[in-house]
């Protein structure tokens, strides 16, 4: 199957199903006859521009980008971080914020879309996400700026 053919059908698959991981994904391409390795699913939905979000019933599912219901990505990002994060430390040039279980992946597809200019990275566990600013002010002005969503 042609890529452009696999993610039109992955795209479907999201939109007409709850589907909460990359297995999920993967079992229901073979269950449409498609192989696909994780690595493949991998990049489809990176390129595909789907992310993870919370569902009405508090489950994490996959949806494209465009389906979010608010605004901006600015907008996202604050509904994300005022609803999932529990606290965050500062340590030195980098900030570590501590969410509710699987959600800091959430938060981090929000924050990354934002492309702040003080955050240089980040990464995202089940419920910590390490964020690597460019310089202790800039971490600092990133702390500042979350306490801010969280009012």
């Amino acid at each position: 199957m042609k890529k452009a053919d696999r993610q039109r059908l992955i795209k479907q698959l999201i939109t007409e199903n709850e589907i909460e991981t990359q297995d999920d994904l993967i079992a229901r391409l073979e269950q449409s006859g498609v192989k696909a390795t994780q690595a493949t699913v991998s990049r489809d939905v990176r390129e595909m521009s789907i992310v993870k979000t919370h569902g009405s019933d508090g489950r994490v599912k996959y949806v494209l980008f465009s389906q979010q219901q608010a605004s901006s990505s600015e907008e996202k990002l604050k509904e994300s971080v005022k609803d999932s994060v529990i606290r965050m430390e500062r340590v030195q040039f980098m900030v570590i914020v501590h969410t509710d279980m699987g959600a800091a992946d959430v938060v981090t597809n929000f924050l990354d879309e934002v492309s702040y200019e003080e955050i240089a990275g980040t990464v995202a566990g089940v419920d910590t996400i390490i964020i690597i600013a460019r310089s202790e002010d800039d971490a600092i002005a990133v702390v500042e700026r979350f306490e801010a969503m969280m009012d």
